[in-house]
């Protein structure tokens, strides 16, 4: 049998004796020409014949195997679930389709895969050190995928023109003549377009990346006329800082938002992010607005109250468009917890609830949209930066072609509005057959309406400003 190099007999040798043999050997002799391994099982009382050599041969510049002495003679007292030889090298061999194919491929998919095609057990850190090293092998090194980047974004740009790259480093270093990345930001030209046809709603988020570097990943994302999150743009920045965030809006509204009005930003409560804000021109007062994520108000509120009930209660009454059932809802946490009023209270009730929101919120009460393709890019925030960017890029394809298949249905089907809308529609208009019009003003189009009683609760009436496309219910703000 003959092999181009040393190192393919040496994995067909450890492949056989892992899988057909199952014995552990050693290696007695290992030069440029000659390579031998005896069996480990091998005692004084119980000798096994099995041996192997290999040589190299110039006249066929290949490497083949000299002499093989049989089968083990061997005879084992105990089936161990352990292999002496498989090692990092082996492991990380058998899964680089695996973490190539899937991002998300983890610790826990290695230990089982080596187990279903071995019949052995590896230990957790052996499994984590394999997959760091097929990342590695895939992907590169983190250092050899940021000198790679420039070139990738480059490319990237030259054939999706009007896809936008900005850089901020941190400084010059004249002994390599290379620059040291602080941040980088990318948008793709798709989502840009796509985002003046969406809801003028933004959600930002940021995430650690889980590297030998601890870069942040920060995410902006919208939501579009059929209710599906649109990924607007990325950036990696060093530390999650009032710097940061400020430079990752400055290029948002730059290069994303480009003088649009009325917007509203929905974020967590994070403190540089929150003075990034009060110093940007698009979520300030006449420009546009900053609101909160109900749900990070309600973790912030449960880690200081620590009242799991309290805490539905403040989602409730964070969550309500009519003023009366968010009072209602304040007064019982009253009740319940004086300290947790006012915890609540100190919140300027603009950025939290929606009854006091405005008709800003178009409904959206979390960063819910930011999250999802945070959780989409989670297998991803482990790999090099270059590969995280590529996924992005893939990701973000596979929305388009997806959507786009949508669409042409939709149009085939001669259809005014989303499929989301539809549904929504032909909801109301069952709920609304069982309200009542008590006074209607064909002048001033409005309209008094009483709705359905249902489980105790409706019968309210409500005021209906169609020129104005209001409702006093604030669903419709």
């Amino acid at each position: 049998m003959l092999f181009k190099i040393k190192e393919e007999l040496m994995e067909a040798v450890q492949d056989h004796s892992i899988r057909h043999a199952r014995r552990e050997y050693y290696v007695t002799e290992s030069s440029k020409t000659k390579w031998k391994v005896l069996c480990k099982h091998s005692t004084e009382e119980q000798w096994c014949r099995w041996e192997l050599r290999g040589g190299y041969k110039p006249k066929i510049r290949r490497w083949e195997i000299t002499q093989y002495k049989g089968t083990h003679t061997c005879v084992l007292n105990n089936m161990s679930l352990s292999h002496g030889n498989i090692n990092r090298a082996y492991i990380a061999s058998l899964h680089l389709g695996h973490v190539k194919c899937n991002s998300s491929y983890g610790i826990k998919h290695v230990i089982q895969n080596v187990n279903d095609q071995t019949g052995y057990d590896v230990p957790y850190q052996k499994a984590w050190c394999s997959l760091k090293m097929a990342r590695e092998i895939v992907y590169g090194t983190w250092e050899s995928s940021v000198q790679k980047l420039p070139k990738y974004l480059g490319a990237i740009q030259k054939y999706n023109p009007g896809t936008i790259v900005e850089w901020k480093h941190k400084g010059f270093q004249a002994s390599t003549g290379k620059y040291v990345m602080g941040y980088v930001f990318w948008a793709f030209k798709p989502c840009i377009d796509g985002f003046h046809f969406c809801r003028n709603i933004i959600s930002v988020d940021g995430t650690h990346l889980y590297t030998k570097y601890k870069y942040k990943l920060l995410i902006a994302a919208a939501m579009d006329g059929n209710q599906q999150v649109l990924p607007l743009a990325f950036a990696v920045v060093d530390e999650e800082t009032y710097p940061s965030w400020k430079w990752f809006l400055q290029q948002l509204s730059r290069h994303v938002i480009r003088g649009r009005r009325g917007m509203c930003l929905i974020s967590d409560r994070h403190g540089g992010l929150i003075k990034a804000v009060r110093e940007g021109p698009d979520f300030v007062s006449l420009h546009g607005v900053r609101r909160y994520c109900l749900r990070h108000v309600c973790s912030n509120f449960n880690s200081s109250i620590k009242n799991v009930v309290l805490k539905d209660l403040c989602w409730q009454a964070g969550s309500k468009y009519q003023l009366r059932k968010f009072n209602r809802i304040m007064e019982e946490i009253k009740k319940q917890d004086v300290k947790a009023f006012a915890y609540l209270d100190k919140i300027n009730k603009e950025k939290w609830t929606a009854s006091h929101d405005g008709g800003w919120r178009c409904g959206i009460l979390t960063t819910n949209m930011s999250e999802c393709i945070n959780g989409v890019l989670k297998g991803a925030r482990r790999l090099p930066v270059s590969a995280l960017v590529e996924i992005t890029l893939e990701r973000t394809v596979h929305y388009f072609h997806v959507r786009a298949i949508k669409g042409q249905k939709m149009l085939q089907n001669n259809q005014l509005w989303t499929d989301f809308a539809c549904k929504m529609f032909i909801s109301w208009q069952q709920k609304a057959v069982e309200h009542t019009v008590t006074k209607y003003s064909h002048a001033q189009q409005s309209a008094s309406v009483i709705t359905r009683r249902q489980n105790r609760h409706g019968m309210n009436t409500h005021v209906v400003k169609i020129a104005n496309r209001e409702c006093s219910c604030g669903k419709w703000n």
